[in-house]
């Protein structure tokens, strides 16, 4: 057999998976389409939009941002593996009744105040620094 018979033979090799390889590329496969699906249902309609409310002739229904952040990674041999988070915040609730439909965003008073407080030492931080410079 010449050298290059041997190569093209190393190169089929390389690019034909035995059988138990195939497999566990498709459990692993089988097992980021379920973990993908678990994450797309928190995406549905139903958990940005909650569930309507009939109050003194207003229809009230709440919004929400939801989140989803995910990872995955496949190593060499059987190593891999993934996570992920999902949250949500509620951002408005629409109100609708004769007059009309109105969206009354929701405050986050918290979320504000820890930007405020975090700006506020930025800026004293950098201050400080910049008049011991002097």
């Amino acid at each position: 057999m010449s050298n290059l018979e041997n190569v093209e033979n190393e190169n089929q090799a390389e690019t034909t998976l035995p059988a138990n390889e195939e497999e566990l590329a498709a459990a692993a496969l089988e097992t980021i389409q379920d973990t993908m699906d678990q994450f797309m249902a928190t995406a549905d309609v139903n958990a940005v939009f909650g569930e309507t409310i009939k109050h003194q002739g207003n229809l009230i229904l709440p919004a929400a941002e939801v989140v989803s952040i995910m990872g995955f990674g496949i190593g060499s041999g059987s190593g891999g593996g993934g996570g992920g988070k999902t949250f949500a915040r509620p951002v408005a609730v629409i109100v609708a009744n004769e007059q009309g439909v109105q969206v009354k965003p929701v405050v986050d008073f918290t979320k504000i105040y820890l930007t405020a407080f975090t700006t506020l030492a930025f800026v004293t931080s950098a201050w400080l620094r910049m008049r011991r410079g002097q």
